[in-house]
């Protein structure tokens, strides 16, 4: 009889003790279930966040571009006037001569306002591409390419401040990038350099590139006056600028400073052991 009743409190106590497990065990996954939840909405939170993110980033780097392109618009109009005052001649002439009925004289004229229109269309097509938005997919792009539409784009602030760019071309060289946003951070760069030379006697910038192991190394070099020592840690802080006030944001070069980290490259500044500053853009070699 006694050993019937401790056989029963020990079940009834291993029953208690299972009771409490499942509580517990439903306790736990209620808290766990409560856990998952909360931290995917906070997954969700983040990824929203840096969407955001994302998109401001690429906004900005939409309005510099428009900047440039504002800041140029003087140089712009004049690159389309020229054209235009020329086919304005050509056209008035075109009428003398049928007048005179020299039809020969006449195709002549109409050839040249052909190659004018032309010559516009190229103009148009150059700053439209630079205007565009970007998707910033990396892919191969040529050097060669991206520095010459960059100057082209440039071409009327070259003339503004009568300067001589040297471009060293050995072979062309593959780079892992943006192409549209490559252009934007060569024409920051060599823009910034026609600017840091406009009072100088000698106007000069260099820009070359070279390959070291997998990378390549593309320098643009002044002879303006250099940066000050105390400033060269701070060229890349959104908002500072040695430019007078009025012809600058101090934003471009930390724009640029974030196109090219997620690039996966590297832009630095310094001095040139000759005089002048010289920026160092690396970015990833890619194969052709």
């Amino acid at each position: 009889m006694e050993r019937e009743r401790l056989e029963q409190l020990a079940q009834e106590e291993l029953q208690q003790a299972h009771d409490m497990l499942e509580v517990r065990v439903e306790e736990r996954t209620r808290d766990l279930q409560q856990t998952n939840i909360q931290l995917s909405r906070e997954i969700d939170e983040r990824r929203r966040a840096e969407e955001t993110l994302r998109q401001t980033q690429d906004e900005l780097i939409h309005a510099a571009k428009m900047a440039v392109l504002g800041q140029m618009a003087t140089g712009i109009s004049h690159e389309l006037n020229q054209p235009l005052a020329a086919i304005r001649t050509y056209a008035d002439n075109a009428r003398a001569l049928l007048d005179h009925e020299r039809p020969e004289d006449v195709r002549g004229n109409l050839h040249q306002i052909s190659e004018l229109t032309d010559r516009m269309a190229q103009i148009s097509a150059q700053f439209k591409a630079f205007a565009r938005k970007t998707k910033g997919q990396l892919v191969s792009v040529s050097l060669v390419a991206a520095i010459d539409h960059s100057l082209k784009i440039l071409a009327p602030k070259v003339k503004e401040a009568k300067a001589i760019i040297r471009v060293p071309r050995d072979e062309d060289i593959y780079v892992t990038a943006d192409s549209v946003q490559l252009e934007q951070v060569l024409i920051n760069l060599i823009g910034n350099a026609l600017h840091a030379v406009e009072p100088r006697k000698e106007r000069r910038v260099t820009v070359e590139y070279t390959t070291v192991k997998d990378d390549v190394m593309i320098t643009v070099h002044d002879t303006g006056p250099g940066i000050a020592v105390e400033a060269l840690p701070k060229v890349f802080d959104p908002f500072f600028t040695t430019k007078e006030e009025g012809l600058g944001l101090g934003l471009g070069l930390s724009i640029s400073h974030r196109i090219v980290t997620g690039m996966n490259g590297k832009l630095t500044a310094d001095n040139h052991e000759h005089g002048g500053a010289i920026f160092t853009l690396t970015l990833p070699k890619a194969d052709q």
